[in-house]
């Protein structure tokens, strides 16, 4: 190696940093960073702000039931309680707002109505608590009262929709990591193979290959895009989450979806190596950006069913095409991800579709280093990959 050559991993490096500070701080990057960041944090803040005020209904009671209610709606929770000596005390607070509602001889007094929540609770605790009064004056002790009124809970069984998503929210959460992943795959990939592209039409790629090698040259474009946008990606996940628990929402969330939310990372990490290498092999296809588009088809469409994908398993997590979508290359880098933060995924299957996934990954870093090496000098009419991968390296 002469003194000029650089190291092999210093050129991949070089490359790489040029990337970082000509793509990674371009003004448009940084907007579109500090855009995607807070459109995430919005989304994150939407099922809090449409479930609305959370302070607690103020409710006021009188008569013999009183006692009775009191214990039902603290147990219940949510209500702010205050006990009346007569029904007329009651109803005047209501008028006067020092309470959202009040119970008093058997009616409920409110100005104009509350949720039909609150109302089903409310009624729901009168008449257990009319049936402990009266069990009480029919001359039962506590524990034959509690007795009585012991019963085992409905088990809910939903016909219909069984292996779906069991909630809205979790339904959300799945749509919001799926959207994520397709667009820091979609983007990245489209600006490796239009950087491969305009150094090739414009031949600057063969003033840089006089001091660097093929694999330098794409490896450090990948690598630095790719470093662009795990930060981006990291920076989503983090506010994303931060929001959740800020707004009391994680808590609320399916129980795997901050880890799978986290290990998205690792699952676009491998995904990115797969579609980034192949973007840059068929790049170097072409000569002219008009033409860019035709190579790239096939790996658009591949993302794009990869996400249409993600979607349907929303609906049918469980089902036998979920599985196997989240399991097979390369529609799992975006599907397993998602079904892991709405459903619980078996852990082989998880380990499977990782393995799997990183072997496509290492076959694409492969198919595409070569197809970039064989072509990347090569100007004219778009090389089919078959012509290409026949050419002398």
């Amino acid at each position: 190696m002469t003194q000029n050559e650089p190291s092999k991993m210093r050129g991949l490096m070089l490359v790489a940093g040029r990337e970082i500070r000509v793509r990674g701080l371009s003004k448009s990057n940084v907007i579109s960073l500090v855009v995607t960041v807070v459109i995430v944090g919005i989304l994150a803040a939407l099922p809090s702000l449409i479930g609305g005020d959370d302070s607690d209904t103020r409710v006021g009671l009188s008569g013999d039931t009183a006692p009775a209610m009191q214990a039902q709606l603290e147990a219940m929770g949510g209500f702010d309680i205050t006990v009346f000596d007569t029904a007329d005390e009651a109803e005047r607070a209501v008028e006067d707002e020092t309470v959202d509602a009040a119970v008093a001889d058997g009616s409920l007094f409110s100005l104009d109505g509350i949720g039909n929540e609150d109302e089903t609770k409310i009624d729901a605790a009168w008449q257990t608590a009319s049936v402990q009064t009266n069990l009480s004056d029919a001359g039962l002790s506590d524990q034959q009262i509690g007795e009585a009124l012991t019963v085992q809970p409905l088990e809910f069984v939903t016909l219909e929709s069984e292996g779906g998503v069991s909630s809205t929210l979790d339904y959300f959460t799945g749509l919001i990591i799926s959207i994520i992943m397709f667009m820091m795959l979609m983007t990245p990939v489209q600006y490796i193979a239009m950087g491969v592209v305009e150094e090739k039409s414009s031949r600057i790629v063969e003033i840089l290959l006089t001091s660097l090698k093929p694999w330098q040259l794409l490896g450090g474009k990948v690598i630095g895009l790719g470093v662009i946008s795990l930060v981006n990606l990291i920076a989503m996940v983090a506010v994303g989450l931060g929001v959740s628990a800020a707004t009391g929402m994680l808590s609320d969330l399916p129980p795997g979806t901050a880890g799978a939310a986290v290990s998205s990372i690792g699952w676009w990490l491998i995904a990115f190596a797969l579609f980034g290498t192949l973007a840059g092999g068929v790049g170097s296809l072409v000569s002219r950006q008009e033409e860019s588009g035709s190579v790239l088809t096939p790996l658009i469409m591949s993302l794009t069913l990869s996400y249409l994908g993600a979607i349907f398993l929303l609906n049918a997590p469980t089902s036998t095409f979920a599985e196997v979508l989240s399991i097979v290359p390369p529609f799992s880098g975006i599907a397993m991800p998602t079904r892991m933060a709405i459903t619980e995924v078996p852990a082989w299957q998880i380990g499977l579709s990782a393995l799997l996934l990183a072997l496509a990954a290492a076959g694409a870093l492969a198919l595409g280093s070569q197809l970039y090496k064989r072509s990347v000098l090569y100007t004219g009419s778009r090389m089919k990959i078959s012509e290409a991968l026949r050419r002398a390296a």
